[in-house]
């Protein structure tokens, strides 16, 4: 099989994988509170409703983002003061702290109701692709 046949399919398999995963995390997404902001279980357990809204969840990617940010730059940083610093592997890590990203962005935005957010759900898949492509073409 020739190499772009190869990263062809590294790709499209990192695509299926990724897009599985955050659907699945979009999937897990809690339904609306009720009007009085009490859930009860089928046991007759009563429990407030504490789910986040729009805000509070692009808070946190914003947090997750920049702490992760932060560390890719000191790894960068490493690897240049050790003389390993290539393009080729900037963009192969690039990509998968993208992919990585992108579960996170999937992972915080399945905490909101369902219906919530609409505008950023998209971007998880858009940014995994983005990752996917990085790993696979820039992977040795």
């Amino acid at each position: 099989m020739s190499t772009l046949k190869k990263k062809i399919a590294e790709f499209l398999l990192l695509i299926v994988f990724f897009v599985s995963l955050i659907t699945f995390a979009y999937s897990q997404e809690p339904k609306r509170c009720p009007s009085n902001g009490t859930w009860i279980d089928p046991h007759g357990v009563t429990a407030i409703c504490n789910v986040p809204n729009c805000y509070e969840v692009v808070g946190s990617i914003n947090k997750w983002v920049s702490l992760s940010l932060i560390v890719l730059i000191a790894y960068f940083a490493a690897l240049r003061s050790k003389g390993q610093l290539t393009i080729e592997s900037v963009l192969f890590r690039v990509g998968v702290y993208l992919a990585f990203i992108s579960v996170i962005i999937a992972s915080e935005l399945s905490k909101v109701p369902e219906g919530s957010c609409l505008a950023f759900k998209p971007l998880a898949y858009i940014i995994a692709v983005i990752g996917s492509f990085f790993v696979a073409w820039f992977h040795r």
